[in-house]
């Protein structure tokens, strides 16, 4: 067990994110996460004032990890039509093999946030706004620079692409394969194809 403050800390935040993201905020019990910490009740609540603000730091790290997956592939493309569909890629692949268990924490979380969850509903809908503004400044950069259509609006094609990845990921999952998942990449691709130059 960690004995530096900051270690507990973290170690806590580790092992309670896949609680969450598998079993959701509602099943998920302070007992599930002393069970996988092996540390106490009074440990973690020597660090967090409560199961919700767990489940905040929970829900953050997990959006860290999948920007950050993100982001690595985002950076090694040099255009926006490639960088759109290396986010594709990522997505299929990530319903293969979930960095996270349970899958997209940003679903996973929004589902239950949505009506009874209000101190975790406003950081999905943040997470959720940086990750549509992410796509918003890949399509206006690909315009500036020439590969994408002057005529594309890009909010609208980042309300598009976010809202339709997210929809087939709950789909697919549902469904539990990936057949879905590759039409709606092969759609997304040819959408992508349409407003490159």
């Amino acid at each position: 067990m960690a004995r530096n403050p900051e270690l507990t800390r973290q170690l806590i935040i580790d092992k309670a994110l896949p609680i969450f993201n598998t079993k959701g905020y509602a099943a998920a019990s302070i007992s599930d996460i002393t069970a996988a910490t092996g540390i106490t009740k009074g440990a973690i609540y020597g660090n967090f004032k409560n199961k919700d603000e767990v489940a905040t730091a929970a829900f953050e790290q997990g959006v860290q990890i999948v920007t950050g997956e993100i982001a690595k592939r985002v950076r090694n493309e040099a255009t926006a039509p490639a960088k759109l569909n290396s986010i594709v890629d990522f997505y299929e692949e990530y319903l293969k093999e979930p960095p996270i268990p349970g899958g997209c924490p940003v679903l996973n979380s929004s589902i239950e946030a949505d009506d009874s969850l209000p101190f975790l509903r406003s950081k999905v809908i943040r997470s959720i706004a940086l990750m549509k503004d992410s796509l918003i400044k890949i399509v206006n950069r690909g315009i500036l620079e020439g590969q994408i259509k002057r005529d594309v609006d890009a909010e609208e094609f980042a309300n598009f692409f976010y809202s339709t990845i997210e929809g087939v990921i709950s789909l697919s999952r549902i469904e539990g394969d990936g057949r879905s998942f590759g039409f709606v990449k092969r759609f997304i691709q040819k959408q992508i194809k349409e407003i490159s130059i």
